[in-house]
This record gives structure tokens, C-alpha cells and sequence, in this order.
């Protein structure tokens, strides 16, 4: 079965009908839309001719696609649960750009509920800021005269720090062989998710925080545009088609993505006073405020995370949401050795396979605390192995990383997402750490559980 008739199988009753031939407004977009396919053709003697587009549009909404993107959370054993996704359709200039985000929240869900509503739409509607040198400037002077401290530092250094942000590595800045579509992400994230920190400081409950990790997903080649292939789009899980994956994280929400051979790779690194980058900016003015804990755990301050969103009492120490973004190709393996060179393959892919990741997970540290990368990648892969494409898909894997994390005893909120890609079900059967997962079930293993 083709994966265009799972996804139509699988979100059937989501399917809402655009106005055929209509003009409609832009609004912004939690849906992904497909252009409908005439299938009558396929009947009899016309069997043989190709399939046709029609003029009607179908929109289905990302969350209610379990055959390419699984989400699910739990509070396991807390009395709240403060993580928070969201899934949306972003244009950004002429592109369009897949997003997904994770939030983990902390005492309460004031922040959690600002950043759900405004984040993405800072980063699709930011164009001004990115292009007005003095737009950028005022929001960076406000930081330094409204919070001072750290940050009135930070903008003595601003044009620095500015650069900083534009030649962050790894990043894909343009490929020899083909024209990218260009974007200014390296830049507009940072400022989007400054300015987005800075708008909920005036929001009028604004002392709680939350962390994050975004990533955005963009088609900049299309080996035969306009081909059925499953669908006319020429969307990032599409055959013949290379694209875009960049990933912006502040605090300690992870991203990991699994190649085609299924080996897991972190993608973020998280924002804690034991990471040496971390510390190195920190102590530069402040380092009087790191301690231990009476685990041994090193913080800043009460802290755990240096890098959030909110938590505004300690901005002028350094708690900053300025993110550490990414940038990666990925796609079809076939096309991407066609159009970038072995240097581009090594410099960009991951791992320099060149193409046919499996999926991408995005998590909270209710996850990640209590599994490994591979372990997380293991069971969405075993899980996919065992029971097929039809019962295993990304939402159905999703849910089963949550529910290890339950069943062993997990103690904070748990959320993942898995996000399908082009080499969904192409790893090799094989379970790297399935004696291990075996091994801390039986360890976890309440008495009441074994009859």
C-alpha cells in the first residue's frame, strides 16, 4: 500500500474540503494540504494512464495524521503535567516550512500557554525584524536598559554576538550543484525567540519559564515537481525530494535523529551549567552563581537549565532564550547523491550517509532522563518490526516511548514526538539495546504486575 493511501486511510475523518477554484485568505496553519487525485482513471482499461490532480485541495491536520507524525504525553507520576507540543504549516517567504515544537514547563503553565500561541507565528511573521538592522537593535537594547546585568554586557557585544548567531555551525549555507531556496532561519530563529521572550515579559503573570526545541522542515529540491509521488506536494517525507532540517533548542528538550542504518543522533545538547559551552559563557561575568547541589549535581543558581524562555528574576544573571540552532540535509538517498557532492554529503548528512533518515524524535527530559537516544530509537524501530506498518505507525510508536518511561518508573511529565521520514521502515532488523530495555523491566518489575 502506497504511503499517500495510508495517509488518506489513516486521516480520513480528518479531511476537511477547500472551495475548488476559490480565492482563500491565509490564516495561519496547523494542516498540511494535498491536492485530490482522480482515481476513477485507475478502473478497467484506463488501469494504465497515470493518475490526474484535480482542482480541489484536502487539509489534514498534522496532529491527526498518526501515519507520519505520533505525539503523546503523560504526567506519569506528577500531579500536573507541564509539557506541551504543537505541529504547524509555517510560509516563510515563498516557502513552505514544516514546524514542530516541544515545551517543558516549569511551576506552572502560564509561559507553556504564551509560547503555544505566539511562538510560531513570531517566527512566520518576522521578516521585518530580520531585514531592519535597527528593528534588530532596539529589541537588543531593550534587553541590556530593561534587564540589565548579563545582558547589558551581551549588547556592548551585540554586533559579535550577532555574527555569532549567523555563522553558527552546522549550518547548510548553499550546495554547488543546485540553487537553494533561501531562507534566513540562522538568523530569524534567535530573533524570533528573543522577541517572543521579551513579549511575555509584559505579560502581567510573567516569573514562570519554560524550554523548548523547535525544528523546521523545508523542501529545497524537487527531482520532478508536480509528479504523483505519493502526492503532488513536494513535501520533506516525499520520494525524489531533498530537504532543509534546522533545529533550534533552548534549555533541555532534545531532538535525535535516526539514520537509515537506525543509530541514534543527538541532534541538541542540553543547556545545563555542567556543559562546558554553557559554563564558558557564563563565567565570563557571573561566577559567583554556579553551586552544587547536595547530589553533586552542578547548578546555576537553583537552576538546572542556564537557557529558557521566562523566568525573568533570572535573566539579568544569564538565563537566556536565545537557542543553539542547527541546520542538516536530509531526504532521498538516490537524489542527494545525484545533486551534492561527497564533501556536501560529509559536511551536511548525518553521520555523511547521505540521505533516507528513518525519523525524528523530539522529547522532554522526562524522557530522555530515563532512556538513551538508542534506547528511544529502539523502540519506535521494534515496535514498527513487530507489528507492521499499519498498527505501528509514528503514533503508535510515540505512545510506546512514553509508556516505557511510565512503566519503569519514570518521575517527571513525559512527552515525545516521532516525525516520519523518508526512510521510514528501511532500517535493518535489528534491536541494540532490546537486552538492556529487558533487563530494566524486569528490574522495575512491581510484584502486582506478574500475575
Amino acid at each position: 500500500m502506497s504511503i499517500g493511501n495510508l495517509l488518506i486511510l489513516n486521516t480520513m475523518a480528518s479531511l476537511r474540503h477547500l472551495s475548488c477554484g476559490s480565492r482563500t485568505v491565509r490564516r495561519f496553519s496547523n494542516a498540511v494540504t494535498f491536492t485530490s487525485i482522480d482515481r476513477s482513471q485507475s478502473l478497467g482499461k484506463a488501469a494504465a494512464k497515470p493518475l490526474v490532480s484535480t482542482s480541489c485541495k484536502l487539509r489534514v491536520p498534522l496532529l491527526k495524521s498518526p501515519s507520519h507524525l505520533g505525539h503523546y504525553s503523560s504526567r506519569v507520576n506528577r500531579m500536573y503535567n507541564e509539557d506541551k507540543y504543537s505541529a504547524f504549516v509555517l510560509d516563510i517567504g515563498k516557502e513552505k516550512v514544516f514546524n514542530f515544537n516541544i515545551f517543558d514547563g516549569h511551576g506552572g503553565e502560564q509561559c507553556l500557554t504564551f509560547l503555544l500561541e505566539t511562538l510560531a507565528k513570531t517566527v512566520e511573521g518576522l521578516t521585518d525584524l530580520v531585514e531592519d538592522t535597527d528593528a534588530q537593535d532596539k529589541l537588543l537594547r531593550k534587553y541590556g536598559t530593561d534587564i540589565g546585568g548579563y545582558w547589558k554586557r551581551w549588547y556592548k557585544q551585540k554586533k559579535a554576538n550577532v555574527e555569532k548567531m549567523l555563522l553558527a555551525v552546522p549550518q547548510v549555507a548553499q550546495l554547488s550543484r543546485f540553487e537553494m531556496p533561501y531562507d534566513d532561519l540562522m538568523l530569524r530563529l534567535p530573533l524570533a525567540f528573543l522577541r517572543t521572550d521579551y513579549n511575555f515579559f509584559q505579560q502581567e503573570d510573567n516569573e514562570l519559564g519554560s524550554t523548548c526545541t523547535s525544528a523546521y522542515l523545508e523542501t529545497i529540491y524537487s527531482e520532478q515537481p508536480n509528479e504523483f509521488r505519493p502526492v503532488y506536494e513536494s513535501y520533506f517525507f516525499n520520494r525524489q525530494t531533498i530537504s532543509k532540517l534546522t533545529v533550534a533548542q533552548v534549555g533541555d528538550t532534545k531532538a535525535i535523529l535516526v539514520d537509515r542504518t537506525g543509530e541514534a543522533h543527538a541532534l541538541t545538547i542540553a543547556h545545563h551549567p555542567s556543559n562546558p559551552v554553557e559554563s564558558s559563557r557564563l563565567r565570563r561575568y557571573l561566577t559567583n552563581y554556579f553551586m552544587t547541589d547536595s547530589f553533586g549535581e552542578e547548578r546555576f543558581i537553583s537552576l538546572a537549565n542556564t537557557r529558557s524562555f521566562g523566568d525573568l528574576k533570572f535573566k539579568e544573571m544569564g538565563v537566556t532564550a536565545e537557542p543553539d540552532v542547527v541546520q542538516y540535509i536530509i531526504g532521498d538517498v538516490d537524489t542527494i547523491l545525484k545533486k551534492l557532492t561527497e564533501e556536501e554529503i560529509k559536511n551536511h548528512t548525518i553521520g555523511g550517509l547521505g540521505g533516507d533518515e528513518a525519523f525524528l524524535v523530539l522529547c522532554t527530559d522526562g524522557v530522555s532522563n530515563e532512556l538513551t537516544d538508542q534506547e528511544i530509537a529502539d523502540i519506535v524501530m521494534s515496535n514498527f518490526n513487530l507489528k507492521g506498518h499499519l498498527k505501528a505507525n509514528p503514533q503508535h510508536c510515540a505512545e510506546e516511548v512514553v509508556r516505557f518511561v511510565e512503566y519503569i518508573g519514570g518521575d517527571d511529565n513525559a512527552s515525545c514526538l516521532v516525525v516520519r521520514l523518508n526512510g521510514w521502515g528501511k532500517w535493518p532488523i535489528i534491536d541494540r539495546t532490546g537486552q538492556l530495555r529487558q533487563e530494566r523491566l524486569n528490574a522495575y518489575l512491581p510484584r502486582d504486575r506478574r500475575d
